[in-house]
């Protein structure tokens, strides 16, 4: 049965991208979780020191290797500072981990909202296709001018916690586009607010999510409490379903 929301577009459960700003030599169990729930899993961010680090850490090889296996892609994380940083030490970091990591994609993050700024990621994203990049991630933190779009497969169009997600408004060209090239990334949720954060995601139409429980400085540092099948797609959209059946 398709589901549909109230403008009669098609509903599906998201899939999770997560940000694995943690070692594997420290979380082991944590990453072997990202490669056994594969299905639910459309992309790895690595992330070693706000970027790829000053050498190749060995502790991540087996880890990587592990999750290309399981058919999980690998983006390396990229600072931009809104637009600020020169885009030849951004282009240095991704360089970084193509070499290093063979990375199939990279999260820009700190990406800028404005129309001023679409020229530098529309060059930086040209540039990173051509150095082998197949996926580019724009992370925003907030919907931007709907040019970006055209510039990325991803447009990360929230960051921040629960409660601001629950008031979060979502313009109407974003709800003109795939669902699946925003995400969205909502920490500080409550575990018994797991499902319902999932079911706002799909009604926003993100068709890429990370949900958590943790909070504080780096909500990223590990897993959410008891790994990712808590706030598992899966299980939002047997959530879905139980609600558009009851209609």
């Amino acid at each position: 049965m398709t589901r549909l929301a109230s403008d009669r577009a098609p509903l599906a459960a998201p899939r999770l991208v997560v940000p694995a700003y943690f070692r594997p030599d420290f979380r082991p169990g944590d990453w072997e979780s990202m490669a056994d729930d594969s299905r639910d899993v459309r992309m790895v961010i690595l992330n070693l020191a706000n970027g790829p680090g000053t050498a190749p850490d060995p502790a991540f090889s087996a880890a990587l290797s592990r999750l290309r296996e399981a058919g999980v892609p690998v983006a390396g994380y990229v600072d931009t500072n809104y637009g600020r940083r020169p885009p030849r030490d951004v282009l240095a970091d991704l360089d970084c981990f193509l070499r290093w990591y063979d990375v199939a994609g990279v999260c820009f993050d700190r990406v800028s909202v404005t129309a001023q700024d679409v020229g530098y990621y529309a060059a930086l994203s040209r540039d990173a296709r051509n150095a082998g990049v197949r996926v580019v991630l724009f992370n925003h933190g907030a919907h931007p001018v709907e040019a970006y779009a055209e510039h990325a497969n991803m447009l990360g169009t929230f960051e921040g916690p629960w409660r601001a997600y629950l008031q979060l408004a979502v313009p109407r060209w974003a709800r003109s586009r795939p669902a699946n090239i925003f995400y969205h990334v909502v920490y500080s949720v409550p575990r018994e607010n797991f499902d319902h954060a999932f079911l706002l995601a799909i009604r926003r139409r993100a068709g890429c999510v990370y949900i958590t429980d943790r909070g504080g400085g780096n909500p990223y540092d590990c897993l959410p409490a008891g790994g990712l099948q808590p706030g598992s797609p899966r299980r939002a959209e047997h959530r879905l379903t139980g609600l558009m059946s009851r209609r």
